[in-house]
Parts: structure tokens; C-alpha cells; sequence
């Protein structure tokens, strides 16, 4: 006999629990897509979706993977970089959830927050690279002198990016700084040094 074939729930909230316990990207999506084809209109399963990011190999799947480009921009070529620049701002799901939003303004600083904050977590505090040669425990102040590094990077080459406008650079600098603040616990003495003067007035 054949194996049942899996029955999926067809609650909203139930299909949002399902995704929230998989560990996989594609089990999330499963399980998202799902809801979204019962539940289209749903704000909070469309920014769900919009996190999660495309279709895609490895760690390009997630939405914050975007960032990398300011990160890295050597790794990435021009064009890259302008697709991955733009779909922060541009993209049909980021547009639908701003249509759905009550508050498109506080959606959009919600979402850019949830993204700048994974990239910390997933490519910065979490990569063996920004801590060169040390195994074990690192003492917090050193830690933050090593993460300032690619947050300054990050920073520094938003406002450089000649495919986000003025208005786009700033805001999107200002949350990702507020992002590197959380994650150092307010202790951004190293980051600041490493931004200068000129850039941290250029930051909202």
C-alpha cells in the first residue's frame, strides 16, 4: 500500500505554526504557500513570505541576503548588485503588504529592521571570517571591534550605492545602524570610529 499522502491544515494560523517549526527553507515555503493560495489577502503571511525571500540556492534564498551586496560588493557584479539593491525597496510582495498595511510607513520600517536583523545575526555574528584566527571565547569588546568592521562596510557602501536614491540610502542606513545597536547592546563605540564623523551625520 501506498503511504498517505500528508494532509496539510487549512487554518491560517495553523499553516503560520507549521512554517514557524520548520527548520528548512523549502518546508517553510511549503507550508506558506499553502496558506497564501487559501489566505491571499493575510498581512502577516504575506510578510512572512516577503522574509523568507525567493526561490533560490543556499543562503540567496532569504530576503536578507540583499544586504550582502553592500557587504561584499566585489563578489557581486554590477548588475547584481542593482537587482539586489532594488528588490529591497521594489518588489510585488513588499508592494502588496504595503497595500494591506493600516500604516505602509511603520510596515516598511518593520520590515526593513526584520532583514537588516537577520543579516547580523545569519552573516556577521555568525560567520567565522569577522573573527580572524581565534577559536573559543572571545572576550564582548573585541567582538565588537571585529563585527564593526563589516557593520561599517555594510553602512558605509549604502550610501555609496548609486541604485537607491538619497531618501532610500538614509533610511536604510539609519535602520540598519539601529539593528547593529541591538545586537551590540548599545556599545557601538568601535562602529562609530570606524564610520567617522562625515557618515554618522548622515544617518536618520
Amino acid at each position: 500500500m501506498k503511504g498517505k499522502k500528508e494532509e496539510m491544515p487549512r487554518e491560517e494560523a495553523a499553516l503560520l505554526q507549521c512554517a514557524a517549526g520548520e527548520k528548512s527553507v523549502p518546508g517553510k515555503r511549503k507550508y506558506l504557500l499553502q496558506a497564501e493560495a487559501l489566505f491571499p489577502e493575510s498581512l502577516a503571511l504575506q510578510k512572512e513570505l516577503l522574509l523568507l525571500g525567493e526561490e533560490a540556492e543556499g543562503w540567496k534564498s532569504l530576503k536578507c541576503f540583499l544586504l550582502h551586496a553592500f557587504e561584499h560588493p566585489e563578489m557581486h557584479t554590477e548588475e547584481e548588485e542593482k537587482s539586489m539593491a532594488r528588490e529591497i525597496f521594489s518588489h510585488p510582495r513588499l508592494e502588496k503588504c504595503l497595500r494591506l498595511s493600516p500604516d505602509p510607513q511603520a510596515f516598511m520600517q518593520a520590515y526593513l529592521s526584520a532583514i537588516c536583523g537577520q543579516y547580523i545575526e545569519i552573516f556577521i555574528e555568525n560567520q567565522r571570517e569577522h573573527v580572524p584566527g581565534l577559536l573559543g571565547y572571545v572576550m564582548p569588546g573585541r567582538l565588537r571591534k571585529y563585527f564593526a568592521l563589516p557593520m561599517g562596510d555594510v553602512i558605509r557602501n549604502i550610501f555609496l550605492c548609486p541604485f537607491l536614491s538619497a531618501e532610500e540610502q538614509s533610511l536604510l542606513a539609519g535602520v540598519f545602524y539601529r539593528a547593529c545597536f541591538r545586537h551590540l547592546n548599545g556599545q557601538t563605540d568601535a562602529l562609530d570610529g570606524q564610520l567617522g564623523e562625515e557618515i554618522r551625520a548622515l544617518i536618520r
